[in-house]
């Protein structure tokens, strides 16, 4: 029975993805977010938001709460509050869950939910030019370092944490290979087209490579550790990405037909040096919350970031792997940190559509140890 209370998606879209310096480049992540927002909301069915929540890890350059510059870009009237989110990986995720949050107490408007970046375009920084140099060398830290792929607490890069958690729970260099070139192969073939928003310079998801073969990525030297089994290949791919969801409660769509159902959520930490595996806890709280198996989920989404870690948190949790990430991931897909989360359950709603409808999961790692998922039924 449809429940005029149910939290619902009334749209769920992403930009093309462009790979590490590539069509994307130079646009940054505020006007990524302008124009997945402008043509999330180009379909006049739709209910305009009465809200704004907005991911972004790396807002270096961006203005303050680029949340709030992004809702009057998009023609916003002045009165809609907004406000950005860094949460790493995390954070269009949990812009999403924040948006639900607030529908369920009573929000009087639909809220618009999502996230940008623009990793291309993450700057370098100069500390202490302030007050002036005088005599000796200085350091120029690269913002995609030093606040994004450094974990500050153990002081790893988050390949590193990986490395030990691969050699942890028996993850090979030759399975992560397997995964990551199968993670190109799922992406090359998937239909797109009901999840991607248009945009001017990139019509195509930049990072694929079908012909990648596990043969060609064992070819690559390890990133982290001459000894290790992370690389390039098996890894996310570096990218710029914007992603945008339209949620309300049934009540105010008006004539918009409701894509899915959110019914919950749940949140966990772990040692921030298993960073990689909180999805695990994340996943197994939702599901006993709701009285669930890994059986009764149609499909799931997970995000690559890399390969060694999904087939970590996959054979902990025991999923299926002709139901996880059926359409590709972040591996060939790109992982735009900011955009993932609303990213993966824009990929989520349109692929379980896609195949007749069902419950669908949505997780994700996020750097210091922390893992978010999210339980959502497509109608």
């Amino acid at each position: 029975m449809r429940n005029p209370r149910d939290l619902v998606i009334l749209a769920a879209g992403r930009l093309p993805q462009g790979r590490y310096g590539g069509s994307l480049a130079g646009v940054g992540a505020l006007p990524l977010g302008v124009s997945a927002v402008e043509g999330l909301l180009a379909d006049p069915a739709l209910p305009r938001p009465g809200n704004l929540i907005w991911g972004m890890a790396r807002s270096h350059t961006q203005g303050m709460n680029p949340a709030r510059t992004l809702a009057l870009k998009v023609g916003l009237p002045s009165d809609t509050p907004a406000f950005t989110i860094n949460m790493a990986c995390g954070s269009s995720l949990q812009a999403l869950i924040l948006a639900a949050q607030r529908l369920g107490a009573g929000a009087t408007a639909p809220i618009l939910a999502g996230g940008s970046e623009a990793m291309s375009d993450t700057p370098h920084l100069v500390p202490g030019l302030r007050w002036g140099f005088r005599l000796g060398h200085r350091q120029l830290p690269d913002v995609m370092f030093q606040d994004g792929l450094r974990c500050p607490v153990t002081g790893l890069l988050m390949g590193e944490t990986i490395e030990r958690l691969a050699v942890k729970r028996g993850v090979t260099r030759l399975e992560a290979d397997a995964w990551a070139a199968e993670s190109h192969h799922r992406a090359a073939r998937a239909d797109f087209l009901a999840e991607q928003l248009p945009h001017p310079d990139l019509h195509h998801n930049e990072s694929i490579r079908p012909e990648i073969t596990p043969e060609a990525l064992a070819r690559l030297a390890p990133a982290f550790d001459p000894r290790g089994q992370i690389t390039a290949g098996n890894a996310s791919a570096l990218s710029d990405g914007a992603a945008a969801l339209l949620l309300a409660r049934r009540e105010q769509a008006g004539e918009a037909p409701a894509l899915a159902r959110v019914l919950g959520w749940s949140e966990a930490g772990v040692d921030p040096l298993d960073m990689g595996e909180a999805p695990v806890p994340a996943v197994q709280r939702l599901l006993t919350a709701h009285g669930l198996t890994v059986a009764d989920i149609d499909l799931w989404e997970l995000n690559e970031a890399f390969s060694a870690q999904l087939l970590v948190c996959q054979r902990q949790l025991g999923l299926p792997e002709d139901r996880l990430n059926v359409a590709g991931g972040g591996v060939a897909l790109g992982h735009p940190i900011g955009a993932t989360g609303a990213r993966i359950v824009a990929t989520l709603v349109h692929q379980l559509r896609r195949r007749g409808g069902g419950l669908g999961v949505a997780t994700l790692g996020i750097g210091g140890g922390l893992g978010l998922a999210l339980l959502l039924e497509t109608e």
